[in-house]
């Protein structure tokens, strides 16, 4: 299956936004901290109760979709949504566990204990009505997301596909894998486009080739192909 990429949008700890128009950061030990403004054209009071993964996600779908020129409203449009993951919501769900122990459990830090819920977030927001759902990948490149965005074009199901990696740079009593690349990355997918940063093609999880003959590694790696090393 092959379609094209119209849209790529990040937050890292260098930069956040898209190919045209950038927000630079010196290099900092930390994930920025992301506000409205940063992201969205017009007021939506939920983002503001958001956890940080949420922000983080709901951030790089923005992007993305701005980048592709998608409009910012509630018209329905039959896009999906797959986000690959790692660490998931973890800090929250420590989080409201604490306040379990030490007092009345919040329902506003609970509101945002799936790693799905920006999703949703996003979905109405930008009018989404396409299928959603986040994936626990045992690596970190996304393909897993990135090919299963194309079965859902492949299928007719949609015909634009947002798809991408979502982590946080948490440290836990849990382990957590050192090669996690906190931040969030991505891609809106289509079937047909006018312009593109170019096409993406999969044969086999192991076979994903972007302007058909450069394989690439993961989505970070596509990203980079597609952007000429400017992320």
């Amino acid at each position: 299956m092959e379609a094209f990429i119209t849209g790529i949008g990040w937050v890292s700890k260098e930069s956040m936004g898209h190919a045209t128009r950038i927000q630079r950061f010196d290099r900092k030990a930390s994930l920025p901290s992301i506000k409205r403004n940063d992201i969205l054209n017009h007021p939506y009071k939920p983002f503001g109760r958001m956890d940080a993964f949420s922000k983080l996600g709901f951030a790089a779908i923005a992007f993305a979709m701005k980048d592709a020129g998608i409009k910012e409203d509630e018209d329905k449009k039959n896009i999906s949504i797959i986000a690959s993951t790692i660490t998931g919501c973890l800090e929250t769900d420590i989080h409201f566990q604490e306040t379990m122990v030490k007092k009345v459990p919040s329902p506003a830090i609970f509101a945002y204990t799936l790693a799905s819920c920006f999703l949703g977030e996003a979905c109405i927001y930008f009018g989404l009505t396409g299928e959603s759902f986040v994936i626990n990948e045992d690596g970190n490149n996304g393909l897993t997301g990135l090919v299963l965005a194309l079965d859902i074009i492949d299928s007719g199901e949609s015909d634009t596909v947002l798809c991408g990696v979502c982590n946080l740079d948490i440290q836990t009593t849990c382990p957590i894998s050192p090669a996690v690349q906190p931040g969030s990355l991505f891609f809106v997918i289509e079937k047909k486009a006018l312009h593109s940063y170019g096409s993406v093609k999969s044969i086999s999880l192991e076979r994903i080739y972007y302007q058909n003959d450069h394989k690439i590694t993961g989505l970070f790696d596509l990203a980079q192909k597609c952007t000429l090393g400017k992320i």
